[in-house]
């Protein structure tokens, strides 16, 4: 989890939901030192973010206060999108890739296998990759569309009829591991379950817990393709997944944000105390 993630997390499932009012940079320091980020690092870190135009800083005296900008919540609205377009019906149809990249352009032919994974294809061979979503075609072709080594033919596909006996389910087996996804699902629904019986952190350890099971739930949402019904097993785990982490969020997440708005309301110049051993836990 980079120090980018954090902020974001902190932001989008906290921050943004007790004030828009801007932060102060100390603030965000004792709020990342509760997520074992050194103050150096985020000095670093936010003024790299400052550069991209993730966030915009004024000043107020000798305060540095951090807003953030319309493109870091655009980019958060727009992965929720994306998810939600992958859970639409199936038409049935299978949107097919084939590219052509030449042979001196290594770099060209890794960015486009790289973007059509992570739009969710799966490779059916080595130059050609399927998705059952018309939407996560429209995102790798807008994404590629400035190549300039790289040919997309692109084909819309059926299985054929009884002649040809292969499913879609062993098709779409064939293109992805869904055995390791699932497997991945239930292993995460187990860690969440044990968090959900253990007794309910507090203060920064709720915060640190909050945002390190977002980020694994966040990591096993970003390695599914979301396949459409038809094409997963019928004991398919991710659901059960979704829901547990429901449950888990709720739970964590009233406890992380009294933290994080208790950090918001600290008077400038203020020292905050040392942690103990126990908070001092790594995020990792």
């Amino acid at each position: 989890m980079t120090v980018k993630d954090l902020v974001g997390d902190l932001f989008d499932s906290h921050v943004d939901r007790i004030t828009r009012e801007p932060v102060r940079l100390q603030v965000l320091v004792g709020l990342l030192e509760d997520l074992e980020v050194a103050e150096p690092t985020t000095r670093v870190a936010m003024a790299g973010l400052r550069r991209e135009g993730v966030f915009a800083a004024s000043r107020c005296g000798r305060e540095t206060l951090y807003t953030p900008t319309d493109q870091l919540r655009a980019v958060r609205m727009r992965a929720a999108e994306r998810l939600e377009q992958r859970l639409q019906p199936w038409d049935g149809l299978w949107r097919m890739v084939i590219y052509t990249v030449p042979e001196t352009e290594r770099a060209t032919r890794e960015r486009v296998r790289r973007t059509l994974g992570r739009h969710g294809f799966g490779m059916l061979g080595p130059a050609t990759w399927i998705s059952p979503q018309e939407a996560a075609l429209d995102e790798v072709r807008a994404e590629l569309a400035t190549e300039p080594f790289a040919r997309l033919d692109v084909l819309r596909a059926q299985m054929a009829d009884a002649d040809m006996p292969a499913t879609d389910l062993e098709l779409a087996h064939r293109c992805w591991d869904l055995d390791g996804l699932a497997a991945g699902w239930r292993e995460l629904t187990a860690g969440f379950r044990a968090q959900l019986e253990a007794p309910r952190p507090t203060g920064a350890a709720a915060l640190r817990a909050h945002l390190r099971s977002l980020h694994a739930f966040t990591a096993a949402v970003g390695r599914d393709p979301f396949l459409p019904v038809e094409l997963k097993p019928a004991d398919w785990p991710g659901q059960e997944a979704c829901d547990t982490w429901t449950a888990l969020s709720a739970r964590l997440g009233e406890a992380a944000r009294e933290h994080v708005a208790a950090r918001l309301c600290e008077e400038p110049g203020s020292v905050v105390g040392p942690r103990t051993h126990q908070e001092q836990r790594s995020l990792r």
